[in-house]
């Protein structure tokens, strides 16, 4: 018996037996190649490989749409495809040309540490330049064929990967690298199947066929497990059984706390994955859709592209709002030098900023946003604001871009709402400002917010201790913004990490908020903790004499009465 440790990219715990995904590597001619010929074979290649996306695409749930759309336009985008067949006209083929254009590509993707969703995009690209290698050379583009149920072990699990395995044989999986945001991860949550990321290359070594114990809640791999660690995993599947049960209690109830003041709980996105799993999970809606799905290192998508994206995840949504941060290219440093140069953004040209100096692509995002805002409830808000100058520099190109549409003769919505991110302090401080000249909503982000307020970056180590979201600070001045916001009659919402504590979310509720946004996999207990809170301390809410602090309610039946009965 052997512990292998990683990091949890799906919660769940399961017991089975490894099937080891092998990786074929590459192999190409490195004798000269006729141009012409290889550039033909390419453009076959790339015919079939889109229309074996587009099968995949047409055969997947809505939340998974996107990701083979975004590969097949991978296969459309004339910068990736010029530079492979520059390659071709130097004389190299056009397998090995993909298989460098693509790679290069991907890691410039996962080089982007500050943002992880950028950082699955590589994925994507290695998947789709594989597919077509594989096609240029007559290999399959399925590699395995299993008659029973197991554990996948592989160094990366491509998106492809889940769609070329029948349903129901995937029991769990486990990579030797990857990330908690790769699509694979995200695919494997929305369909509750345990995964652990970056167990290291030594436990593929020796896993084929041998039995596993995978804690994917604790990120923990136990190969050849001894009957006690059986029996302990057993026991511990039947208690999450019974945790799950009693959450999913919970998830009927209305949004109410224990003294009956209303709340709402939306999510925190990346795209069409995770929304449909956020609703399923219980959330009113998105309260913050980060807009970098569609993002190259080299390029900002059209509006066409865009306006699939949004319109894709209104579909998920299925009615339900969807609150889109504009651009916030400066929060990536490889991103944003690519646009600024040696110019850094961390304290300098992110957000709202950078899309100000950059107009046309500003105006094409606001008008893929307008035009989906057609198509389902959809709100808009600027990241990184900080002033009066840069709110009405951002709405003057909003009305250009509606005078725009209006001369078109597209479809928009003329009555979208417009808001700001407030993660500045110098904003928060000046909040009723905002209010006066037109802003229709606020949403505070902790994250940003911290880090500005305290001067201490999130990835830093040696300054954690700086790095108080819950801080006398931050409460004076998240306090400020709500008390603007209920002065000013227009809604505030927070997001961040921060909000996805228990502790800190009942804080804030108490501090007057009613909107809540946090990650996916928070909110079953988000919700646990805002309907057992009061939302108001005072004394004509007793509290239990035998408990240390407030008990948990009685779980009503979910049938019952709307209010939860009081203490």
């Amino acid at each position: 018996m052997k512990t292998y440790p990683g990091i949890s990219a799906s919660p769940g715990l399961v017991v089975g037996q490894v099937s080891r995904l092998e990786w074929e590597r590459n192999t190409f001619s490195h004798t000269p190649l006729n141009p012409e010929k290889e550039q033909t074979l390419l453009e076959g290649a790339i015919r079939t490989a889109q229309a074996e996306l587009q099968v995949m695409q047409d055969g997947s749930a809505e939340s998974e749409q996107a990701i083979f759309m975004f590969q097949s336009m991978l296969l459309e985008d004339e910068g990736f495809m010029s530079e492979v067949r520059s390659y071709i006209t130097a004389g190299i083929g056009a397998a090995a040309a993909m298989e460098r254009v693509g790679q290069r590509y991907a890691d410039q993707m996962s080089a982007m540490v500050d943002n992880p969703y950028m950082q699955l995009r590589g994925v994507d690209i290695l998947d789709v330049t594989q597919r077509v290698i594989n096609i240029l050379g007559d290999r399959p583009r399925t590699r395995l064929a299993l008659d029973h149920p197991v554990i996948l072990a592989t160094e990366v699990l491509m998106p492809s990967d889940f769609f070329s395995i029948p349903s129901g044989m995937v029991l769990g999986v486990i990579t030797s690298e990857g990330s908690t945001q790769s699509h694979a991860a995200i695919i494997a949550r929305a369909m509750k199947i345990p995964a652990v990321v970056q167990v290291g290359r030594a436990f593929l070594d020796d896993c084929d066929g041998r039995m596993v114990v995978l804690d994917a809640d604790n990120g923990v791999c136990i190969l050849d497990p001894d009957s006690a660690s059986r029996q302990q995993m057993v026991t511990r599947m039947w208690e999450r059984q019974q945790e799950n049960a009693e959450l999913a209690r919970y998830q009927t109830l209305p949004n109410r706390t224990w003294d009956g003041a209303s709340f709402e709980l939306l999510a925190n996105c990346f795209g069409p994955e995770d929304i449909e799993s956020s609703i399923q999970a219980g959330a009113a809606g998105v309260g913050l859709l980060r807009s970098s799905y569609l993002m190259l290192p080299d390029r900002v998508p059209s509006e066409q592209e865009q306006y699939f994206f949004y319109t894709s995840c209104l579909s998920v949504a299925k009615g339900r709002p969807i609150t889109v941060r504009t651009f916030d290219l400066g929060s990536d440093r490889t991103l944003s030098n690519a646009y600024q140069g040696a110019q850094s953004a961390h304290l300098g040209l992110r957000g709202i900023r950078s899309s100000l100096l950059r107009p046309r692509e500003f105006e094409a995002q606001i008008c893929a946003l307008l035009r989906a805002g057609a198509r389902g409830p959809l709100k808009v808000m600027f990241p990184m604001v900080t002033d009066i100058e840069d709110w009405d520099a951002a709405m003057k190109i909003v009305e250009h871009c509606r005078q725009s549409l209006r001369e078109r003769g597209v479809a928009f919505d003329e009555n979208m709402s417009f808001g700001i991110t407030l993660a500045v302090p110098a904003a928060c401080l000046t909040a009723d400002e905002f209010i006066r000249h037109g802003c229709q909503f606020f949403t505070i982000g902790t994250n940003d917010l911290t880090q500005y307020t305290h001067a201490a970056g999130r990835e830093v180590t040696s300054a954690a201790r700086y790095y108080q979201p819950a801080s006398r600070a931050m409460r004076k001045l998240i306090k400020m913004v709500v008390d603007a916001a209920h002065e000013g009659g227009i809604p505030v919402t927070i997001c961040g990490l921060a909000v996805g504590d228990p502790v800190n979310i009942v804080e804030y509720l108490r501090m007057g908020l009613r909107s809540f946004s946090v990650s996916p996999q928070n909110l079953w207990e988000a919700k646990k903790a805002l309907v057992e809170a009061y939302a108001e301390q005072n004394e004509r809410l007793p509290v239990p004499a035998e408990a240390e602090g407030p008990a948990a309610p009685p779980m009503p039946e979910a049938d019952g009465p709307d209010t939860p009965p009081a203490p």
